[in-house]
């Protein structure tokens, strides 16, 4: 299932034993550094298999930012899940944006699949931000599904997922649109 990609701000590829360090300091909530190196030899494992985990790298510093996970794969179905993890310091960055849609358009064009959902807890507040800039839908919140070990505090689970069809016609409108803004731009320079 596996390719390497690149976008304007990172390299999506495979992950290898000598990232452990690196997912460890900056992706690893916990920075086990035994657990990290599982984590990873598992997702070296999976590369080839229809859930592989990607490795996000920042292009210009070749810095490990964060890895995307495919999961659920329902060929039958034609859907699965997405999810992901950014290193903190990198949230504001367009970064997680850039690698979800180059996924995104890999999975609805190269392997059939015609539903991709995203689920997570509410606590993590920035990530809704980035799944309605990819054009993906609030399906559902299931409510105080879990309590969260920092604050003892029950959670609210959420759901979005994003059609092929949605996808295709988000990705066809924003490139009509920057097309249009390349054509002002020409013609008022």
């Amino acid at each position: 299932m596996t390719k390497y990609f690149k976008t304007n701000n990172v390299i999506i590829r495979k992950f290898e034993m000598t990232d452990v360090e690196q997912a460890c300091l900056n992706l690893s909530e916990n920075e086990n550094f035994e657990e990290t190196k599982i984590s990873i030899r598992s997702a070296i494992n999976e590369y080839y298999t229809d859930e592989p985990t990607w490795a996000v790298e920042d292009k210009v510093t070749k810095n490990l930012v964060g890895s995307i996970s495919v999961s659920n794969y329902s060929p039958k179905n034609k859907m699965c899940n997405i999810s992901w993890i950014m290193s903190y310091k990198h949230w504001d960055n367009k970064f997680m944006k850039d690698a979800l849609t180059q996924i995104f358009n890999f999975l609805f064009t190269k392997k059939d699949i015609e539903l991709i959902e995203c689920s997570y807890y509410e606590q993590d507040s920035n990530t809704n931000v980035i799944l309605e800039e990819i054009g993906m839908t609030k399906e559902a919140t299931l409510r105080d599904r879990r309590i969260n070990e920092k604050t003892n505090k029950k959670e609210n689970f959420v759901i979005y997922s994003i059609s092929k069809q949605e996808f295709m016609e988000n990705r066809s409108g924003e490139l009509i649109q920057r097309r249009f803004r390349r054509f002002m731009h020409k013609k008022t320079s």
